[in-house]
């Protein structure tokens, strides 16, 4: 196994959950921090920090925490090398369990450079004091509870009320095998923000699993709060045994974000890939046949993003839109697809100009431009 995630032995999915949260992050910061008016403020909220299940127990650097620290502040010195000062990290971490938070503190006092708080308690009950402290900037929340018991009327107020995006992990696991037991009912309701959710839940497909059904309503209930326009997601398995751990929503106003999260999916999957085969070399003390490399490509063409299957989806989709709403923006066409397909910008340039070439879609552009931008307005033929 790579010497990387030996610390993470036993719960890989832990790591793949890592790199989708620091590649996101290198990538929300670049952006952001870039020279403008003023000193961009860029403001990190773990909201259910832990530490829990470490192998690090000095540094704690397989903890979201303290991955998330080192990513920024490696981007924050990379532009100040490139000569933009001014830039402004801000660590906000809170954790409910006692032994945990003293940990949590322990590990922000001994980083007096960073401008860390530490909150006690859940994240519910500490939600007014952690706005205070990031009311400028952007914010980017990650919300990763051990399970589902959580108040998300809370936590959607949180999110509504400041500028930035959120990254969830579902519980897909969990929710799956006990969503549906009727002593439950009252935290699942809590958890979608919603009481009556049985209704809803009922009248959903029955060939449907319940963590399906319980991602509908909670990605349902999250845009009607006004908290996303985007929900993308990824399922992250375990990879000993290939079953569908947990699923990470980006939740985003912004298209960008939706792209940059399909790019990083794309490298999330090849690493996964990778992992789940060093592990069955290990169990079976066989050296694979072929090389990790081409293994990859292959899982990558099978159903990893941009595959073929996900760009004909893509194209039926983009068509549909397109039908139903003649005259659409270019930029809210790409959204609603990337949203649901995992593929990229480029996959959706190029459908849309061999559409137009067949003659099935139709749209005008500039002069000595091949493919549409943000705001071209696309029609069905």
């Amino acid at each position: 196994m790579q010497p990387q995630i030996e610390r993470y032995r036993g719960r890989e999915q832990s790591y793949i959950k890592h790199i989708l949260l620091n590649k996101y992050l290198e990538a929300a910061a670049y952006k952001l921090l870039q020279p403008r008016r003023g000193a961009p403020v860029f403001n990190f909220v773990d909201a259910f920090a832990g530490p829990w299940r470490v192998s690090d127990r000095d540094d704690f650097s397989d903890a979201s925490f303290s991955q998330a620290l080192i990513t920024l502040d490696t981007v924050r010195q990379q532009l100040i090398k490139m000569g933009r000062p001014g830039l402004r990290v801000r660590y906000r971490f809170c954790e409910r369990n006692q032994e945990s938070f003293v940990k949590l503190r322990q590990f922000a006092a001994e980083r007096q450079e960073f401008d860390i708080q530490v909150f006690q308690g859940s994240f519910e009950d500490n939600i007014d004091e952690i706005a205070a402290t990031c009311r400028d900037g952007f914010t980017f929340t990650f919300i990763d509870p051990t399970g589902w018991n959580i108040r998300s009327n809370r936590v959607f107020s949180f999110l509504r009320n400041l500028n930035g995006e959120f990254l969830f992990n579902f519980m897909a696991e969990d929710i799956n095998r006990h969503s549906g037991w009727e002593g439950v009912s009252e935290s699942v309701g809590r958890f979608l923000a919603d009481p009556a959710w049985k209704h809803e839940f009922q009248n959903l497909p029955r060939d449907w699993p319940n963590e399906r059904k319980i991602l509908h309503l909670l990605k349902t209930k999250m845009k009607e709060s006004g908290i996303a326009t985007y929900l993308p997601e990824i399922a992250i398995l375990r990879p000993r045994d290939e079953r569908v751990k947990m699923r990470l929503l980006l939740g985003t106003h912004h298209v960008r974000g939706v792209h940059v999260f399909r790019t990083v999916q794309k490298v999330v999957e090849a690493e996964a890939v990778s992992v789940r085969q060093n592990i069955k070399v290990e169990q079976s003390g066989q050296p694979s046949l072929f090389p990790s490399s081409q293994i990859v490509e292959i899982e990558a063409d099978r159903g990893g993003v941009s595959c073929p299957a996900h760009v004909e989806r893509a194209t039926e989709m983009l068509c549909c839109i397109v039908n139903q709403t003649p005259g659409i923006g270019y930029e809210n066409l790409t959204g609603m697809v990337m949203e649901l397909v995992p593929v990229r910008t480029p996959d959706l340039n190029k459908i849309a100009v061999t559409l137009r070439n067949a003659g099935r879609l139709k749209f005008d552009l500039p002069p000595r431009k091949r493919t549409p931008l943000p705001g071209t307005r696309i029609f069905p033929v």
